[in-house]
């Protein structure tokens, strides 16, 4: 590596002299590593590049099974939270009417409504506590 300052004292770095400047030599030596051991490159490289590919594939499962527990969890949160938001209408007490394929009222009577309201507890048992 040479180094050479022009006329302006602009510093320039070539591999080789240049023409017409006072070129001065640069030893660039790479630093020793830390470990003082200096292994010829490639000796370990398809073991690196093997261990760096099977991280790689770890992280990218890790990932995935995060993104996948996090989208099982909002689903239970929403499922429960529907169930609540019925399990509250059911207990109100009002009269609650469905509409049947004739586009009919129909009125749900206690017995139905109270079946409902059982089963819609039922399955508040399996939500966390803090949706409830």
């Amino acid at each position: 590596m040479y180094k050479c300052v022009d006329a302006r004292g602009v510093t320039h770095y070539a591999d080789k002299p240049t023409p017409g400047c006072a070129n001065a030599q640069v030893d660039i030596r790479p630093s020793p590593p830390i470990s003082g051991r200096l292994a010829p490159p490639g000796e370990n490289a398809a073991q690196q590049e093997a261990d760096f590919r099977r991280r790689q594939i770890e992280r990218e499962q890790a990932e995935r099974a995060e993104r996948a527990a996090r989208t099982e969890h909002a689903e239970r949160d929403a499922r429960c939270a529907s169930l609540e938001q019925e399990r509250a209408v059911l207990a109100s007490g009002r009269r609650l009417v469905r509409f049947n394929a004739q586009g009919e009222r129909e009125y749900l009577d206690d017995a139905v409504r109270q079946q409902r309201l059982s089963e819609v507890q039922a399955a508040l048992q399996q939500c966390p506590a803090s949706s409830r």
